[in-house]
């Protein structure tokens, strides 16, 4: 009697995989466009802070952000202190990883497997006490999917696993030169053009948004973006005074090595799965104009 349960079980287990990935099928029958492979760069960024109404009114900081062809995308702060931070979305091992110098652990996070003709939620949370600090941080992780099936920005987030993303990479076709960004507004907003200038010997296109922000205000921010996409300068000033500055370092269009999108050596590795939660009902947003 117990192994027929435990077969039945396993069929059950078996017929629910095989719909779970047939709603993945990869296929050029499945009907969605073809990936592209991304233009590699790597980023060096000053960032500059000003805060009207906090203690520590002005913080400095470094960003480091670099991308590879297949799709990683690391984000890497070095602070003024000495204390560091990264991030990781990977979707070739279809995981982000957190690590830096508050912890000895490097998190990573797997990427939940999206359900078949439904959206679903998915969340983890995690405590750990600062081996610089000594207190105790709690935070938890979280990744909302659509259905299984379409690429990431073809319906499907960046945090979701993609069953057929490897088969989609060998397919890629090769990166796509999308031009300078429009310079349309926000919605309830306006935009202005203020044309081509150069950045480190880089063309870019410069434009100036301004922006309703919640209750506080506007908020104006100018952008100068190369032909790329990228950013390679960044003002926001908000109408309370605080002013936020991105301004490039130094930049290579090289394919960055594997290593730079792994928790370096010396932290202990930590593998978290998430769970599936129901999705809760966000409240609308009220955008006040004219503040």
């Amino acid at each position: 009697m117990a192994a027929c349960r435990y077969l039945a079980t396993a069929v059950l287990a078996s017929l629910a995989l095989h719909i779970s990935l047939r709603a993945q099928e990869c296929g050029s029958s499945s009907g969605w466009k073809p990936i592209h492979l991304e233009w590699p760069s790597i980023a060096e960024y000053h960032l500059h802070e000003h805060h009207q109404d906090r203690p520590e009114a002005e913080r400095d900081y470094v960003l480091v952000m670099a991308n590879d062809s297949q799709g990683r995308l690391l984000s890497h702060y070095k602070f003024a202190d000495g204390q560091s931070s990264s991030h990781v979305f990977d979707p070739v091992a279809a995981q982000q990883i957190w690590w830096g110098t508050g912890s000895a652990k490097a998190k990573i996070v797997k990427y939940p497997t999206p359900v078949a003709d439904r959206s679903s939620c998915w969340r983890r949370p995690w405590s750990e006490r600062s081996s610089t600090t000594g207190r105790t941080s709690s935070t938890e992780y979280k990744s909302n999917c659509g259905p299984a099936g379409p690429p990431i920005g073809q319906g499907q987030t960046i945090d979701c696993r993609d069953a057929c993303y490897t088969e989609r990479l060998a397919k890629a076709l090769p990166p796509e030169k999308k031009g300078f960004p429009k310079c349309d507004p926000a919605p309830g907003g306006t935009a202005e053009d203020l044309g081509m200038s150069t950045i480190q010997g880089i063309t870019v296109h410069e434009c100036r948004r301004t922006t309703p922000f919640l209750k506080e205000g506007n908020v104006v921010t100018e952008d100068w973006s190369d032909e790329y996409g990228l950013s390679l300068r960044e003002i926001k000033e908000y109408s309370k005074g605080d002013k936020f500055l991105r301004e490039l370092i130094s930049l290579s269009r090289d394919e960055p090595d594997v290593s730079m999108f792994q928790s370096p050596p010396g932290y202990e590795s930590v593998t978290l799965e998430m769970d599936e939660v129901p999705c809760e009902k966000q409240p609308p947003i009220v955008i006040e104009f004219g503040k």
